[in-house]
């Protein structure tokens, strides 16, 4: 099955070649055992990647934050005969229990605890939510029992995690603004410079230190091209993506909306 659809490659980018070979590995799974396949956490665009492949192989997908508000999510492939359980996505809700009055724990804070002191696979996890005396996280419910007994501490702060029921999850929202550019081109560099209003030769540092994501993926081609929809992240700036394009300058420049997002 998986040799005769070798053009799909030719509809992706090199940086989703990786993530392709392991879909479809589960697609064929899938199709051996006549079984489901639950993955590990998945970006958005990941997601999308699965739904375009499960479509063409005609099996049956299911993303959990369809049901669990959360950018990223656990993707369920499955044969027809399958009937959705919402426990089949294997999920966990953890809520981190800290001295709010004295504290306030960051997004950043918590996700360089899990990344770099725990050294945890960034598919363990999905979500980090914070609200003011507040934080939780979403896991994989495999690993549920290593996060309880090995997260102690954040940012110098005692922790303890408990797991609750997902009916509980933070509905949080990212803030975020639009803003009308001019640009000479569709260029990754130029599109992040006139965003953040940095020079070109700051952006391409940026870019060229892996400092800047593409739908996800780490970029460090500054001539990259970027589309409609297309999701930027700049390390310590924010996220934004090109959501209209408005025609051409007297110039002959791009006009164009971005929605900015701030960074977290």
């Amino acid at each position: 099955m998986i040799n005769e659809y070798k053009d799909l490659y030719q509809h992706f980018t090199a940086e989703d070649h990786t993530f392709l070979d392991k879909s479809l590995e589960l697609i064929q799974r899938v199709e051996d055992t006549y079984s489901r396949v639950v993955t590990s956490f998945v970006n958005p665009h990941q997601a999308s990647i699965l739904e375009n492949l499960a479509n063409k192989y005609q099996l049956q997908i299911f993303v959990s934050s369809r049901f669990f508000p959360s950018e990223w999510a656990k993707v369920i492939l499955a044969p027809a005969y399958y009937e959705l359980e919402l426990e089949d996505f294997e999920l966990c809700l953890l809520e981190v229990n800290y001295p709010s009055k004295f504290h306030q724990l960051t997004h950043a804070q918590i996700f360089g605890t899990l990344m770099n002191r725990l050294g945890l696979d960034r598919r363990t996890f999905g979500d980090i939510l914070v609200e003011e005396t507040r934080a939780q996280v979403l896991v994989d419910k495999r690993f549920t029992q290593f996060f309880i007994d090995n997260i102690t501490k954040i940012a110098k702060v005692p922790v303890t995690l408990k797991e609750i029921s997902l009916s509980e999850i933070l509905h949080t929202h990212e803030s975020s603004d639009s803003k009308d550019i001019l640009v000479s081109s569709m260029r990754l560099d130029k599109l992040v410079a006139s965003t953040f209003k940095l020079s070109r030769n700051i952006a391409s540092q940026l870019i060229f230190s892996k400092q800047v994501k593409v739908n996800y993926a780490i970029i460090d081609n500054p001539s990259l091209v970027i589309g409609l929809e297309d999701l930027v992240s700049v390390r310590r700036y924010g996220r934004f993506k090109v959501m209209k394009e408005n025609g051409f300058s007297k110039s002959g420049k791009h006009k164009l909306t971005v929605e900015i997002q701030s960074s977290k």
